[in-house]
């Protein structure tokens, strides 16, 4: 009997023993299954992040693309208002032309008759002789 008893012991303890490995056992099953979930979830969000990047990196592409089109549309027409600027007349020009048409305006000036251009002609004449007598 002391061997029954002995025996009943050990199974008892073997089945301790065996409870005990089957609990930590679906514990760490447990925390793999965590895990595997976590794991999961996270590679969801990163392809989630990666198409939300794709897409804004498209659209900031397009962006760019076309800022890129819209500069060199800016450098053609700037080129072109250069090519404008070089038939424009200069400063001192528009200035010489001014004061040509300054002296030929006739609103500016007086007009004189023959006879009073005679006249100051010869008071001019008459002036100079008495002016070089001394």
């Amino acid at each position: 009997m002391p061997e029954a008893k002995q025996n009943s012991l050990v199974i008892q303890e073997l089945v301790r023993r065996a409870n005990s490995h089957t609990q930590r056992l679906r514990k760490i099953d447990e925390q793999i299954r965590n895990i595997n979930s976590k794991i999961d979830s996270g590679e969801e969000q990163k392809i989630k992040t990666d198409k939300l990047n794709k897409e804004k990196f498209s659209k900031i592409m397009e962006k760019v693309e076309e800022i890129n089109k819209n500069l060199s549309d800016l450098k053609n027409e700037i080129l072109k208002i250069k090519d404008k600027e070089k038939k424009f007349a200069k400063n001192k020009r528009v200035e010489t032309v001014e004061k040509e048409i300054e002296l030929l305006s006739p609103v500016k000036h007086e007009f004189v008759t023959w006879s009073e251009f005679n006249r100051e002609i010869k008071k001019l004449k008459d002036g100079s002789k008495i002016a070089v007598q001394p």
